[in-house]
């Protein structure tokens, strides 16, 4: 049996602790895991537990990491998953953080291609071949992409954008060829490249 000697909190991260062990320092936890195992001065520990609280912990500072991750903007399951196993994290952990995440609504597919195709719809309209490549390469089911395509009018997208090749490339040589090929590349179809070029000329 092992003895814990001491808990102090670190003085950087006011949410983990310092945990001694028979006078040694034994690792840094979260308060979640200090209270969930009931941790104090003068408890003694079993090989197993210690085990299971190094299991706990590695679980609590996955579900921190993603947090942060998801503050930034929306993430997909997909991008989760690939950020996790990049912080070295294992497949049991990645999947039971992905798990509890979805459980509460902060991990949805089908919210966030909504949300990635009403994005680019207000700062950089795209067709739906680009958009529908977009989400595959984030993991999104053809189900959900079909979904959020839904929202997208590809006709007023191509207007929109093809207002801003017009701009770009009006006064430059080729500016017809340069216009087509700058909406398709954002994913718009020949035909409908064509009629928004020809209606804003």
């Amino acid at each position: 049996m092992s003895k814990i000697t001491k808990i102090e909190e670190q003085k950087k991260k006011k949410n983990r602790v310092n945990l001694y062990i028979d006078g040694e320092f034994a690792s840094g936890l979260y308060k979640e895991t200090l209270i969930k195992y009931h941790l104090y001065v003068g408890k003694e520990l079993s090989h197993s537990e210690l085990i299971s609280i190094q299991s706990n912990e590695n679980l609590v500072e996955a579900k921190e990491r993603v947090r942060n991750y998801l503050s930034y903007r929306h993430r997909s399951k997909k991008e989760v998953n690939d950020y996790l196993i990049g912080k070295g994290f294992n497949k049991e952990v990645i999947e039971k953080v992905k798990n509890d995440f979805e459980n509460v609504g902060l991990l949805n597919d089908c919210l966030f291609a909504e949300r990635w195709v009403k994005d680019r719809n207000a700062r950089n309209p795209k067709g739906h071949f680009a958009l529908r490549m977009e989400l595959k390469e984030k993991g999104i089911s053809d189900e959900d992409i079909e979904k959020a395509l839904k929202l997208v009018d590809e006709r007023e997208n191509a207007r929109k954008a093809a207002l801003k090749a017009i701009k770009k490339y009006s006064n430059k040589k080729d500016s017809k060829k340069k216009i087509l090929t700058y909406l398709q590349r954002r994913g718009f179809p020949l035909y409908l490249s064509r009629e928004a070029m020809e209606e804003n000329e």
